[in-house]
C-alpha cells in the first residue's frame, strides 16, 4: 500500500472528500494481493495470445498499435490477460475450504427463478386483469404486453431465469410461497400492484460456476474489509499528524 500512503495529505483529502479513497485502496489492495501470484511463462504466453486473439489482433504492429493507442506496455497488457488466472489461483489458494460454509448461507438466496409479471399502478385494473386470466378470458402473456407498465412489458410479463434474491423483499417471499403455475391475487410493492406467476424455481447447486461467483463474493469481502481498515488508519494517522504540528 506505498502507492496510496505515499500520497501527500492533501490529495488523500481530496480523495476522502471525493468519496475516492476507499474506492482507490481496493483497487491497489486487489493489485497487491494478485501481483505477487507467479505464473509460468508458458501458460502467461497462451494468456496473452488468447487476448489478443480476442481483440482482433494478429500481428506485432497491430499489437504496438494498439498498446500506444491504449497507452499501456506489454507489462500491462500481460497483467491484464492474466488477472484471472491469478485471480483463479488466489481464491482456491484461500477460499477453497470456506467456499461450501459460504454456499450453505447463501443456499436460499441464490435459487433461481423464472416468473411472470404483470405490472399497473391501479389496483381496480389489477383485480380486473387478474380476475380475466384466471377466469381464461386471456392469456397472461397478452395482458402482460398490453397492459404491464414495467420492462416486462417488453417480454410478455416473462422475468428470469434470475437469483431470486435480486427481488424485492416482499415479491421474494411471494415466490416462494406461491405453488409453480398458480395465479395469486395482486399484491402492493410501494406504489405498483403485481400480478404474479411462478414458472420455475430451481434450487441452486454448489457446480464451477456457482464456487466462481462465491469465490468473488468472498474475495471481494475480503478487499473491502481490508480497504476500510485501511481508509480508517490512513485518515486516522492524517488527524495525528495534524495535531502534532498544531501543538509545535
Amino acid at each position: 500500500m506505498e502507492s496510496v500512503e505515499s500520497l501527500s495529505k492533501q490529495c488523500i483529502k481530496l480523495l476522502h472528500n471525493n468519496k475516492l479513497l476507499i474506492p482507490l485502496i481496493r483497487a491497489e489492495l486487489t493489485k497487491d494481493l494478485l501481483s505477487n501470484i507467479n505464473i509460468d511463462r508458458q501458460k502467461i504466453t497462451k494468456l496473452t495470445e488468447t487476448s489478443k486473439k480476442n481483440l482482433g489482433i494478429d500481428n506485432d504492429e497491430k499489437y504496438n498499435s494498439w498498446l500506444s493507442a491504449n497507452n499501456l506496455t506489454k507489462e500491462e497488457f500481460e497483467n491484464i490477460a492474466l488477472s484471472k488466472a491469478r485471480m483463479d489461483f488466489f481464491c482456491n489458494q484461500n477460499f477453497e475450504n470456506k467456499v461450501q460454509n459460504r454456499f450453505l448461507e447463501r443456499k436460499n438466496a441464490l435459487d433461481v427463478v423464472v416468473y411472470s409479471l404483470i405490472r399497473t399502478s391501479d389496483l381496480f385494473q389489477a383485480r380486473e386483469l387478474f380476475i380475466r386470466i384466471i377466469e381464461g378470458e386471456a392469456e397472461f402473456g397478452d395482458i402482460a404486453a398490453k397492459y404491464s407498465e414495467g420492462m416486462e412489458k417488453k417480454t410478455r410479463g416473462i422475468i428470469g431465469p434470475v437469483p431470486i434474491d435480486k427481488a424485492h423483499p416482499i415479491l421474494r417471499e411471494h415466490l416462494r410461497k406461491s405453488p409453480i403455475g398458480q395465479i395469486r391475487a395482486p399484491i402492493q410493492i410501494d406504489k405498483s400492484f403485481l400480478i404474479v406467476r411462478v414458472e420455475s424455481l430451481d434450487p441452486a447447486k454448489l457446480d464451477d460456476q456457482m464456487k466462481e461467483k462465491l469465490y468473488q463474493e468472498l474475495f471481494n469481502n475480503l478487499i473491502e474489509t481490508k480497504a476500510v481498515s485501511t481508509s480508517k488508519q490512513i485518515l486516522n494517522q492524517l488527524k495525528t499528524d495534524q495535531k502534532v504540528v498544531e501543538i509545535k
